[in-house]
């Protein structure tokens, strides 16, 4: 039994928003990742935070997402927020 019109269009409408949300969601998971490995480099107080160790959080942190993503996206994901950590630290 084929799905009316109208529905069929409301469905896509929903998966649309659905997709919006999720994009949401991993930004600012990588948001939030990025800040908190540069804020654990500035905390004690440090002359420059280094760009390595930020790095090195991002990716042993990201380790905690691999259970809810596949693994390629994870590695786009640890980029992102890697970029994103770059960009707050100036660089």
């Amino acid at each position: 039994m084929p799905i009316p019109r109208n529905i069929q269009e409301e469905l896509e409408k929903r998966d649309e928003l659905i997709l919006a949300l999720e994009l949401m969601v991993v930004d600012q998971a990588c948001r939030l990742l990025a800040a908190e490995a540069v804020l654990r480099e500035l905390v004690p107080p440090k002359r420059k935070p280094s760009q390595e160790k930020i790095d090195a959080h991002i990716a042993e942190s990201a380790e905690r997402f691999r259970q809810r993503f596949e693994g390629e996206s994870v590695a786009g994901f640890t980029d992102r927020a890697k970029r994103i950590a770059a960009d707050l630290v100036g660089r």
